[in-house]
């Protein structure tokens, strides 16, 4: 199988689940109640989550330049939030693509080589994954009681909703998929694996040579705060989930990540469906919750859609008067 086959295959495959899961989230859906909450919604949560989204973009772009110092290359935060951002636009597109993407940027406009910034997106994204189950652990102690009294009670004969019966499944089957994909693609699982392995360890091993520990940590610390504000608060923007605590909030930030970790465009179905079904376990209905979901998938796609879009225009002014530049050099010479 070519390579393009293969991505195309995977694109595809991608496009099918998510729109099976959208289907299968919002089939029965009582549209006249679903939308009947949007008259009633405050907006200005949205709004505050959306704006919450800059702090966390200018925050990851901080941390990268930390980790790109060591290398020798010391960027303007503003260089590499340009360069997040249209990461963040690609993914929108196809997943995964955000990280080359970002990385291309770089080496476009700032002469940083390929190899030396996917490396220090790896080890971001292994940053990212240790602090991401860290927060998972600390939502079951936190919610401990809620979720053990509702696997009870799903054992005592309650019913569940059929779309949380399909959830489970599909999410397996998007799993076998890409099992497969993965395994056809490549000759050696065993070597791939290795490599996998290897790719961790670097990347930890990495985290030694770090020039600014302590502003790595507060900026991965404030980066984490903002997800859990800009998900936490948008609970506010209907009268039915305003009354949830604190600990919801951990709940929608470790769900929303697990959800856009799987491998479909920009957690489309997948968020919604894993969204709406953590919510019933606050005892928030089917509609309510998948409108939740809704309002909070749509915040973060319309952030990442405009001002990724900014970033994509500024960085191409900024590629092109490089290239003007370089032209006026070599005419000089």
């Amino acid at each position: 199988m070519s390579k393009r086959l293969f991505d195309v295959l995977k694109i595809l495959t991608g496009i099918v689940l998510s729109g099976l899961l959208i289907f299968l989230v919002f089939r029965n859906v009582e549209w006249e109640e679903f939308w009947s909450k949007a008259k009633v919604t405050d907006l200005s949560w949205v709004i505050y989550s959306i704006i919450l989204s800059v702090v966390a973009y200018v925050a990851r772009a901080y941390r990268w330049n930390i980790l790109l110092e060591p290398l020798g290359y010391h960027l303007k935060t503003s260089r590499t939030t340009l360069a997040v951002l249209v990461g963040y636009l690609a993914n929108l597109a196809v997943p995964r693509l955000g990280e080359i993407t970002r990385c291309g940027i770089l080496k476009r406009n700032d002469n940083v080589p390929m190899p030396q910034s996917v490396g220090s997106v790896v080890t971001e994204r292994i940053i990212d994954l240790f602090t991401l189950i860290f927060f998972f652990l600390i939502s079951l102690v936190v919610e401990y009681d809620r979720i053990t009294n509702f696997i009870y009670s799903a054992y005592q004969g309650v019913n569940i909703p059929t779309y949380l019966q399909y959830l489970i499944p599909l999410v397996m089957l998007l799993s076998i998929v890409a099992i497969i994909l993965f395994v056809k693609r490549k000759e050696s699982l065993k070597g791939k694996f290795i490599e996998l392995i290897n790719g961790f360890l670097d990347g930890l091993l990495s985290l030694r040579k770090i020039k600014r520990p302590l502003k790595f940590i507060t900026s991965t610390l404030i980066l984490w705060l903002v997800y859990y504000l800009m998900s936490y608060i948008i609970v506010f923007s209907i009268p039915e989930t305003s009354h949830l605590g604190l600990g919801v909030g951990f709940m929608l930030m470790v769900t929303g990540g697990i959800a856009f970790a799987i491998p479909v465009q920009s957690g489309f179905g997948t968020y919604h469906g894993m969204i709406t079904g953590m919510l019933f376990l606050y005892g928030i209905d089917k509609t309510t919750g998948l409108f939740l979901a809704t309002l909070l998938h749509t915040s973060q796609i319309v952030a990442v859609a405009v001002f990724g879009s900014i970033a994509l225009i500024i960085s191409s002014i900024i590629r092109k008067n490089k290239t003007l530049l370089t032209n006026c050099q070599y005419t000089t010479h």
